[in-house]
């Protein structure tokens, strides 16, 4: 099946669109991606990113986010107008990372620097975002969408010029205010906390005393409070402040920077120690709690902001909207090349959904406590946990990572995936899922992240036509699970003690009738060590020696351990192009069972090289 030639149109160019667009041209589908505003964005919004997202930039090969982004400064608690600490902490305590999980600590980055990265990798793709130019109006059909979007022109004071564009599908990243959302007549339920009034922004600032080390919040469990960040991005004086008031107290501060820095320097307290050098972006804020009922409608899609807004507490908003793009993404790069049927783009409402609606229940309740809405000024000042350490009320708010860090977010109730091996329910019993769990050792379903593995060492098996007579050949180096996955890809891992395993067989032979390697990767990975040479990596008939695969040794044992397999086991799982395990299955039954649920009948899959159009994935160590 040939495929079309009309691009997708992503409209907003934030870290959900641009993580849409670049997903999108990783798997060379054409994508137009436009933003409303003139320029780029000021002001660093949201700059908290958590491990699982850093997993799906480094799906996206955009290793400079996590390289770049910094660690979470101890937090530093005030009374109003003193620089006198009364308690310093860590909102999250550094956790070293393992072979499964390595990144595993939440790191700060604002958005200007971080979609700055994107647009640069997304420019070398051959796309770049198209600035000042609106979305009008859409309608859309069965085989397109029609849309029509006014372009401001630099050289023309004021003139905008319409263009009539016609769109494979179109995905709004537009935002809370976004017109896509309201077009499409999605609803938009949930509550505005009116009384959370807050106004954040960035500034460059000489405070003598106010020292560069830590987070500082002075006043913060009062209804009045101040935050004041270091960011470097913006220079050695800059700095990130939120601050929390009566509405009618803090309303004029965003336009009227005299007042603005009269009230910065009443709640830090050093007088004319404190000195506003420039306010380079401000803004006011409301929590708004609000979520759509569906993530679509025909061939048109919401994701973050458009979809879905909350609390700032807990730092999930640009995550949750940079794994939205990531799943939707790569099913319409399938979709639209014809590999996959249309409805395969139902379940990105299926899986987000739930998600968000978890997210956004227990984000709600981080504010509560965040902002102590009680206001209970003579809350007592510490209590003693279990362990007799002691913790201010403002240090028990704070406490952040657990299931923040979105490792265990999961779609383990997915219609396409499959698991044969999930224990059987004993009769009566009730099956309670968490979308958004914890990470479990020794446990890993179908629709949890697949975890990573580092010191698989690659090998060539005896009876292949490069083996060079040997019983082994062990490739030098050693490479990673988060190598092999990609966002163009699916990855199918067989684990089995030998390679001449008929199940292991079977599974090739059956991916060999349809798939090419750029679509489903397929890899074996065998116990033990490979300067061992045994009959485990034997291939010895023909049909053998014509399977496409790649043969890795797992030295160190943590592939297996990490997706729970026995040293005698066989199980095959197969991993998805987002990094989340699609299927665990026992053989060729199992995987077919997948295989229909994402790419459709086994017999319509004969997919040509021509139809596909992606190259060949590279192994990153």
């Amino acid at each position: 099946m040939a495929a079309p030639t009309a691009p997708v149109l992503v409209v907003g160019a934030g870290p959900t669109g641009l993580a849409t667009a670049l997903t999108l041209a990783r798997n060379n589908v054409p994508v137009r991606i436009i933003e409303k505003e003139p320029q780029h964005r000021r002001g660093q919004r949201g700059v908290g990113i958590q491990p699982r997202t850093f997993e799906v930039f480094h799906f996206l090969r955009v290793p400079e986010i996590h390289e770049r982004a910094t660690f979470i400064p101890l937090l530093q608690e005030h009374n109003r107008g003193s620089l006198e600490p009364l308690n310093t902490f860590p909102m999250a305590p550094y956790t070293e990372p393992t072979p499964a999980i390595p990144y595993y600590n939440c790191k700060l980055m604002g958005q200007p620097v971080l979609e700055a990265i994107m647009r640069e990798h997304l420019a070398q793709l051959g796309c770049t975002v198209e600035l000042g130019t609106r979305l009008v109006s859409f309608t859309q059909d069965e085989k397109s969408v029609r849309v029509k979007v006014v372009k401001h022109r630099d050289d023309v004071d004021e003139e905008e010029v319409e263009e009539d564009i016609e769109v494979a599908y179109l995905i709004g990243a537009d935002g809370a205010k976004g017109i896509t959302r309201k077009q499409l007549g999605l609803t938009f339920l949930g509550t505005t906390r009116e009384d959370n009034f807050m106004v954040i922004g960035d500034i460059r600032l000489d405070a003598k005393g106010l020292d560069r080390d830590h987070w500082h919040f002075f006043s913060p469990m009062s209804q009045d409070m101040i935050a004041l960040r270091p960011i470097d991005e913006l220079g050695k004086d800059g700095w990130q402040f939120m601050m929390r008031g009566r509405p009618t107290d803090l309303q004029g501060l965003v336009r009227d920077e005299e007042a603005l820095v009269k009230c910065i320097g009443d709640f830090v307290g050093l007088g004319d120690d404190v000195k506003v050098k420039e306010v380079l972006w401000v803004s006011d804020f409301r929590p708004n709690m609000r979520m759509v009922d569906k993530f679509g409608v025909g061939r048109i899609f919401v994701a973050g902001d458009a979809a879905h807004v909350h609390s700032l507490a807990g730092a999930q908003g640009l995550n949750s909207s940079v794994q939205d793009a990531f799943n939707i993404a790569w099913k319409i790069a399938l979709v639209y090349k014809g590999l996959s049927p249309a409805s395969l783009l139902d379940t990105y409402t299926i899986e987000r959904l739930p998600v968000i609606a978890e997210m956004l229940g227990f984000t709600t309740e981080m504010h509560k406590l965040m902002f102590n809405e009680s206001h209970a000024e003579h809350t007592p000042r510490s209590n003693a946990d279990e362990n007799g350490n002691v913790e201010s009320p403002f240090e028990r708010a704070m406490r952040r990572g657990g299931k923040l860090y979105m490792l265990g977010v999961n779609y383990r109730t997915s219609p396409i995936v499959v698991d044969e091996f999930v224990p059987t329910p004993t009769p009566k019993a009730t099956v309670v899922n968490s979308t958004y769990g914890d990470t479990e050792e020794d446990v890993l379903r179908a629709g949890d992240r697949a975890p990573d593995a580092p010191g698989l060492v690659p090998t060539v098996p005896f009876g292949s036509a490069c083996a060079s007579g040997s019983r082994t050949k062990r490739v030098a180096g050693s490479t990673r699970m988060f190598g092999i996955f990609g966002s163009t890809h699916h990855t199918v891992i067989i684990f089995a003690p030998t390679l001449a395993n008929s199940v292991v067989q079977s599974i090739l032979a059956t991916l060999g009738q349809g798939f090419p390697k750029e679509l489903v990767r397929r890899v074996v990975v065998l116990p033990g060590s490979a300067s061992q040479p045994d009959d485990r990596i034997e291939m010895s008939s023909e049909a053998d020696q014509s399977l496409d695969m790649e043969v890795l040794v797992d030295e160190e044992g943590h592939a297996y351990r990490g997706y729970v397999v026995g040293p005698q086991e066989v199980k095959a799982v197969v991993v998805r192009p987002d990094g989340v395990v699609g299927a665990i299955v026992r053989g060729v039954t199992g995987l077919k069972g997948y295989v229909e649920g994402v790419f459709g009948r086994m017999g319509d899959m004969r997919v040509a090289q021509d139809d596909f159009h992606c190259k060949s994935p590279q192994v990153d160590n």
